[in-house]
């Protein structure tokens, strides 16, 4: 049967209105400061090619960028300002793009504008399910696993997080759906292309939207045509970023992919890739909260979506639990769900907003004020949150060192430090030997990956013979300084004699001949 296209409503937001609710939601957030985490992983390509530094002589700058498109962002962003404070003002617009892409989404679902307390309201609903405030009750109340309960996929994944990163990018799946049911079906062709472009893993999440596109598409119209022309528009939109993910990380030999899939999955990233790491009584409670969110959207045109996407997320998750496969594993069929959580969040919210406040309530200063003024408690919490977070890792016992090997400028030096030194190329701008959370993704690399990170945990951890260590480190690694504690064995080395650079209380930095 033949339905009528949604009809094309707006999100009510004016480009003044976008901007001050994108800033009050990137407060009360509370981004960490830069560079935190993943950020230390997908902003090196990027801080090499905009000449942050001597990063373009580090080894992991030189391998193949998984994220090219995020990498020529970062590049034009510290180009703009080396400030890095351009980073923060990016993720606030994207930000803003969630908040405008669920809200628009929600009025089409439960006509939110019908009321003014009703939208407001569920603005306040919306902040406080994605505050810091709310992330720190979890934490404290129910544990760290908790924190992301309600605005957080499975595996550790989510839509969004404290830090800009290319996932973060995957508020454009949110705004794609908004704009399909919206009526602007080449609107969001592009919004999708823009998420899976900017971090390849949501290709296959990209892949289930379509599918449920394509259906309501079929279900409009009763032909096969329309569904077929508008499969092919949205895959020459993802085109190029899939032909340049298969081609630049295809095996270069079966036996060395199958192992650094192995090292990816069982190693470096179990908490991501492997069910029985993440499976959780927090994944249980998403679970109930999806179910309950179709329940309530089983007669508008977002359930077959939500329902193909879902049923595509079970299925594959079951195959790999039943039929173990790193390849599966690594592609994150279950990633979806940063999507599928939030946005049941947000239809639960939509609906108790709607319950509180008919469509018939009568606009209410005492509500609005009590709602704004929520919100303004999210935000001084979400100030605070940000202010104790810049101390914190501001104290870090590394933070000195750091400092001072960047107050040298670009050199030809690269550094031996120490595994979970993340934040040391970025902040010091100085090739790494080696550090656990940034890696490659070629399996060649992941391998050497591997074997350098070993070598470099075993001398710090004094399992190695230091002498001989630091020779191999200077030979096979280009290693021209190195950070000890003071209690390091290899500083009782003669052969090669290392010569005092640097020193504070916690660590040294020494050059090796």
């Amino acid at each position: 049967m033949n339905r009528t296209p949604a009809p094309d409503r707006r999100a009510g937001f004016s480009p003044a209105a976008f901007l001050a609710w994108a800033a009050v939601f990137a407060v009360l957030y509370a981004q960490s400061p830069l560079y935190t985490s993943n950020q230390n992983q997908y902003f090196l390509h990027g801080l090499a090619w905009a000449g942050l530094g001597s990063l373009r002589l580090d080894w992991l700058a030189n391998t193949p960028d998984p994220t090219p498109l995020f990498s020529l962002l970062v590049a034009l962003t510290y180009t703009l300002g080396r400030s890095g404070w351009l980073f923060y003002i990016e993720y606030a617009l994207l930000l803003g793009v969630y908040l405008v892409s669920a809200y628009g989404l929600m009025d089409l679902l439960f006509d939110l504008r019908s009321s003014r307390t009703r939208s407001l309201a569920f603005l306040a609903l919306f902040l406080a399910a994605h505050s810091a405030l709310l992330r720190y009750l979890l934490s404290r109340l129910l544990g760290a696993e908790a924190a992301f309960l309600v605005e957080g996929g499975v595996a550790g994944q989510r839509l969004l997080g404290q830090v800009f990163q290319p996932s973060t990018f995957g508020v454009f799946l949110v705004l794609s759906l908004y704009l399909f049911l919206s009526g602007r079906r080449n609107a969001a062709v592009l919004a999708l292309a823009v998420a899976v472009s900017f971090h390849p893993t949501y290709l296959l999440g990209g892949a289930l939207l379509t599918l449920g596109y394509l259906w309501l598409l079929w279900r409009e119209t009763g032909s096969l045509r329309a569904p077929f022309v508008y499969g092919l528009k949205l895959l020459l939109a993802v085109l190029p970023i899939l032909l340049y993910t298969l081609l630049t990380f295809r095996p270069t030999d079966l036996e060395l992919y199958a192992e650094a899939q192995a090292i990816l999955v069982s190693f470096r990233i179990p908490q991501h890739a492997m069910v029985a790491e993440w499976l959780d009584w927090t994944v249980a409670v998403k679970a109930v909260l999806l179910a309950a969110a179709l329940i309530l959207v089983r007669r508008k045109p977002l359930f077959p979506i939500l329902c193909l996407a879902t049923g595509g997320l079970l299925a594959l998750t079951l195959i790999e639990v039943l039929q173990p496969s790193n390849t599966l594993a690594l592609l994150f069929p279950w990633r979806i769900s940063v999507l599928l959580v939030p946005l049941a969040v947000c239809i639960l919210l939509a609906a108790l907003a709607g319950r509180l406040f008919p469509a018939q309530h009568k606009a209410s200063r005492l509500w609005d004020g009590l709602l704004l003024a929520g919100i303004a408690l999210l935000v001084a919490v979400g100030a605070a949150r940000f202010q104790i977070e810049t101390g914190r890792y501001r104290s870090d016992p590394a933070r000195p060192l750091i400092d001072a090997v960047a107050a040298g400028g670009p050199t030809q030096d690269v550094y031996l430090v120490p595994v979970k030194w993340e934040t040391f190329r970025l902040l010091s701008g100085q090739p790494a030997y080696i550090d656990f959370m940034a890696i490659p993704y070629r399996d060649g690399d992941v391998l050497a990956w591997y074997r350098r990170l070993l070598l470099a945990d075993w001398f710090y951890r004094g399992e190695s013979e230091p002498c001989a260590a630091l020779q191999e480190f200077a030979l096979s690694g280009g290693v021209t300084r190195v950070v000890l504690p003071p209690d390091h064995d290899a500083l009782d080395c003669t052969d090669p004699d290392l010569d005092q650079i640097y020193r504070d209380e916690a660590f040294g930095v020494y050059s090796l001949p």
